[in-house]
């Protein structure tokens, strides 16, 4: 198994510097953890485990603390996040990918987010965007790093549920080296293409005493401020 940086580096590392990227809310706040003002995870180790994970994001905010520019404008604009959106991601992502065809879109989705829209793979293998990697994080919680409920999804066969829906190809990937070594060829296919992999849950932070705090507005309205952006950088404007 691996842990949510080896999920979701690759992909802020790999994926075509034209394309468009959507995820849900345990891969959203990794993406914030993670990207740099290119957007590529520059600098961050992947190492295996919980001590891995806890040490690739304290490196993530010693590069943002030292980097020249910090500014959000100038990081990643091709990407949306599909919350508070939840189980929309595949649609979503699927919407992008028929309004641009010509650009890759790939989506990181979650095991519990993906459950309420299941429905959601049979539209897009009957749409078949040809140019459209779907991953799901499948480590078995919901709101992940937090209260870590347990999501309905315990040995469900996401992999197996894509490919009868009619995806062109699903597997399930459980090891990060071979993720990170896959990522390129499953980017080149023709999709829809999906991958489903196997992650260890974020530790929760939850205990006797915790209070959490409120959420911030941002938390509802960063998925429409990023449709704005992600239109302006469509349209080739500069920040």
């Amino acid at each position: 198994m691996m842990n949510m940086l080896q999920a979701c580096a690759p992909v802020a590392k790999s994926r075509p510097h034209d394309s468009m990227l959507v995820a849900t809310m345990g891969a959203m706040f990794t993406f914030d953890m993670i990207e740099g003002p290119q957007g590529n995870a520059k600098g961050i180790p992947t190492l295996g485990g919980t001590a891995g994970l806890l040490i690739g994001f304290a490196a993530a905010k010693l590069v943002k603390a030292v980097s020249a520019d910090d500014s959000q404008a100038d990081k990643v604009r091709s990407r949306i996040s599909s919350v508070p959106l939840m189980g929309g991601a595949a649609c979503l992502g699927l919407g992008l990918a028929l309004a641009q065809p010509d650009r890759a879109v790939v989506v990181v989705d979650g095991d519990a987010s993906l459950m309420l829209e299941l429905s959601g793979l049979a539209t897009v293998a009957r749409a078949k965007p040809r140019k459209f990697l779907h991953a799901v994080i499948h480590n078995g919680t919901q709101f992940t790093g937090l209260g870590n409920l347990t999501a309905p999804a315990a040995g469900f066969d996401f992999a197996g549920a894509a490919r009868v829906a009619g995806y062109v190809h699903a597997e399930r990937i459980d090891d990060a080296q071979v993720w990170e070594q896959r990522l390129p060829a499953l980017l080149a296919m023709e999709g829809p293409v999906f991958v489903e992999l196997g992650v260890d849950p974020v530790p929760a932070r939850t205990k006797p005493g915790f209070v959490q705090d409120e959420m911030p507005d941002r938390q509802f309205e960063r998925m429409g401020q990023e449709a704005v952006r992600l239109q302006s950088w469509l349209r080739g404007e500069t920040v």
